[in-house]
């Protein structure tokens, strides 16, 4: 095993002891290595980062997703067409975490932390309809550091895995995470915020959300499981909490 991969797992089993410490939301930086959003590690030609993801599986088999929509029914749904979603062939450590996989409706997930040589664009898993594979080194279970929005505003981003509630501000090309909303979903005075990359890929979830006259803008609680890096979260499930 490479210094590199002992890095990984040892800062990994750092921030999965911290972040089952305390059931509130952290208010002090928690240890974890940079992690790297799926679909930005697809458009990087070697990422070095540890990539995050969704493990899906399904009736095909076992692949990486960017997101998960969780709006649409009992079953979760990828955010991105195949060709932006990564092939695993079965075997291995992949069995095992396929075994660990979270079930919900017709498929299993769970959000993993991989690194391993990515291959693609190209044609691959069955039928070749998944535009990446993945030969992983290591994968591990994406430690979540659960935190608030006003802390995160306060926090460098360096590719932690978060996992926070807030009110959800979105229209076609931006969208923010604040604090609260007043009426008619302004953000209460003061209110801190933090940037999500834009634009939102979930269009369930934002469906669901309300709609201020006019349509451009939607408004809501959600709960947000992302990354925090380069200055903005990238979101990789998001959750309705006014349900």
């Amino acid at each position: 095993m490479g210094s590199m991969q002992r890095l990984f797992i040892i800062c990994t089993f750092l921030a999965i002891l911290a972040a089952c410490s305390s059931d509130a939301p952290v208010t002090t930086p928690l240890p974890a290595p940079a992690f790297l959003p799926l679909d930005v590690a697809l458009d990087a030609p070697r990422p070095s980062s540890p990539i995050a993801a969704y493990l899906l599986v399904d009736a095909s088999g076992a692949r990486l997703v960017a997101g998960l929509s969780f709006s649409n029914d009992a079953t979760p749904v990828p955010t991105d067409q195949p060709v932006r979603q990564v092939w695993l062939d079965p075997g291995g450590e992949i069995d095992n975490f396929v075994a660990r996989a979270q079930p919900a409706g017709k498929v299993r997930y769970l959000a993993v932390a991989v690194t391993g040589a990515l291959e693609g664009p190209g044609a691959f898993g069955p039928d070749g309809i998944f535009g990446y594979r993945l030969h992983p080194q290591t994968i591990m279970p994406l430690p979540w550091q659960e935190t608030t929005v006003a802390f995160l505003a306060m926090t460098p981003a360096t590719g932690q895995a978060v996992r926070l509630t807030g009110a959800l501000i979105a229209s076609q090309h931006e969208a923010v995470l604040v604090e609260a909303l007043g009426p008619g979903g302004a953000p209460t005075p003061q209110a801190r915020q933090v940037k999500l990359r834009a634009p939102l890929r979930d269009a369930a979830l934002l469906s669901d959300l309300t709609t201020t006259p006019g349509g451009a803008v939607r408004y809501g609680m959600v709960q947000v499981e992302g990354i925090w890096r380069d200055g903005m979260l990238t979101p990789m499930g998001m959750r309705n909490v006014e349900r």
